[in-house]
C-alpha cells in the first residue's frame, strides 16, 4: 500500500502526515483528536459570547434567534441537531444575500438529501459563521445553543409564525417527538412500547431512523423542520 498525504497535511494544518488508513477519517484516532483540539477551541470562544438563555426563542421549525435591535442572531436547536450526524455539511447563506420569511434561510445535506430550514423574518444576512462553514462537524459535536450560525438585518422587525419561549421549549419538542413516533408507526408493524419517546426530548429508545428509506427520512425531516409558518 502506498501511504498518501493524511486530508490535515493537505489543508496545512499540519506540517507532516501520511495516511495509513486509506482515508478512514471517521475510525483514525488522529483525525478525531485534530477534530477535538479545534472544536473545543472553537466552542470556549462560542460559549464566552453566548446569550442569556432566556432570551432565546424557537421557532416551530426548530431555528433559535435572539434579537438586538433589528439584528436577528439563529442557530439550530438540539432536537434538530441530533436528526443529522457529522457527516452532513451545512450551507449557509451568502453574505449580502435576501432573505425572506417561509423561505429557506440554511440547508443541511447528507446521504439522506437536502433539508431546508425557513427564515421567520425577512431579511439580509450581515454575517455567516465561517468556522462552520469550512468545518461543519464542530456544530453536531457541540451544544448548537452555543453555535451562532447566522446573523440578519431586518427589514421590518416582524417575526412570522409562533415562536416559543426557551421555558416552553420542552413543549414543542414534545409535540414533535409524538409527530415523530406517530410517523414511526405507520412505517413499521411493532408495538407502541418499542419506539416510545421520552418526554423530555430524549433519543428514541429504539433507532429506527437509520432503518428508513431516504425518501421516508426525507418525509419525516419535512414533518419536523418545514412546518407552514
Amino acid at each position: 500500500m502506498i501511504s498518501q498525504k493524511c486530508i490535515w497535511m493537505e489543508c496545512g494544518y499540519v506540517e507532516y502526515k501520511l495516511c495509513d488508513r486509506n482515508f478512514d477519517c471517521e475510525n483514525c484516532p488522529f483525525d478525531k483528536s485534530i477534530k477535538a483540539e479545534r472544536g473545543n477551541r472553537f466552542i470556549s470562544d462560542s460559549i464566552k459570547n453566548k446569550r442569556d438563555i432566556s432570551e432565546i426563542k424557537i421557532t416551530p421549525n426548530h431555528l433559535w434567534f435572539y434579537k438586538n435591535g433589528n439584528v436577528f442572531t439563529f442557530g439550530l436547536d438540539n432536537f434538530a441537531q441530533k436528526f443529522f450526524n457529522s457527516g452532513c455539511s451545512i450551507h449557509l447563506p451568502l453574505l449580502n444575500s435576501r432573505l425572506f420569511s417561509g423561505k429557506t434561510i440554511l440547508w443541511i445535506i447528507g446521504s439522506f438529501g437536502a433539508i431546508g430550514f425557513h427564515s421567520p423574518v425577512n431579511g439580509s444576512v450581515l454575517w455567516i459563521n465561517e468556522s462552520i462553514k469550512d468545518n461543519p462537524s464542530l456544530f453536531f459535536e457541540a451544544d448548537p445553543f452555543s453555535i451562532e450560525l447566522i446573523k440578519v438585518e431586518s427589514d421590518d422587525d416582524k417575526i412570522e409564525g409562533k415562536i416559543y419561549d426557551f421555558n416552553d421549549y420542552k413543549d414543542l419538542v414534545y409535540q414533535d417527538n409524538l409527530l415523530a413516533r406517530e410517523f414511526l408507526l405507520k412505517r413499521f408493524t411493532i408495538s407502541g412500547d418499542g419506539i416510545s419517546t421520552l418526554p423530555d426530548g430524549g433519543d428514541l429508545k429504539m433507532d429506527y431512523l437509520k432503518t428508513l428509506s431516504n425518501q421516508d427520512f426525507i418525509q419525516l425531516l419535512k414533518l419536523l423542520f418545514n412546518k407552514k409558518i
